[in-house]
């Protein structure tokens, strides 16, 4: 008996390919959601902030940073994964360590490491899912990782304000 989990994969790959792109974009944010009580108990308790990089780093993060993050984050865990018979097949760990990796890149705060690590999860997932044709996983995974970059940094810009 096929899970749950995929069946949803399935269906979702007979979708057109903007429909995938733009669920993968939507559930790297709702994914956000799922860590904002932790966000909140450590602004009260530690008093962080979830600050990231100031804007005009940002600039350079949403047009280069996603592909240097997705080879180092997505695509480099993924082969290495895939090449050792321990972990051969093994996705939900490589979802798993890929995005703990990516989270542990980002410390700016305790707050930015948990929500790069649920978007973590997301771009790990988007390569996963078109990983059949690693060319498609790479650019469909930086498109992604740009445009949440990009959107970032629209919140940023007019957060200064």
């Amino acid at each position: 008996m096929r899970s749950r989990r995929w069946k949803l994969t399935l269906r979702l790959k007979r979708k057109s390919y903007l429909t995938q792109i733009s669920i993968f974009y939507l559930s790297s944010f709702a994914f956000v959601l799922f860590v904002l009580p932790f966000i909140y108990l450590t602004d009260k308790i530690l008093g962080e902030n979830s600050n990231g990089p100031e804007a005009g780093a940002w600039i350079a993060t949403v047009l280069v940073t996603p592909f240097f993050e997705t080879f180092l984050f997505q695509r480099l865990p993924f082969n290495r994964m895939q090449n050792w018979s321990l972990t051969r097949n093994k996705y939900g760990l490589y979802i798993l360590v890929s995005s703990v990796i990516f989270a542990l890149c980002h410390y700016y705060s305790l707050q930015y490491m948990m929500i790069t690590f649920a978007g973590g999860l997301v771009l790990a997932y988007t390569y996963f899912f078109y990983c059949k044709t690693p060319k498609v996983a790479f650019c469909t995974t930086v498109l992604i990782h740009g445009l949440r970059n990009s959107m970032a940094l629209i919140a940023l810009i007019f957060d200064k304000r």
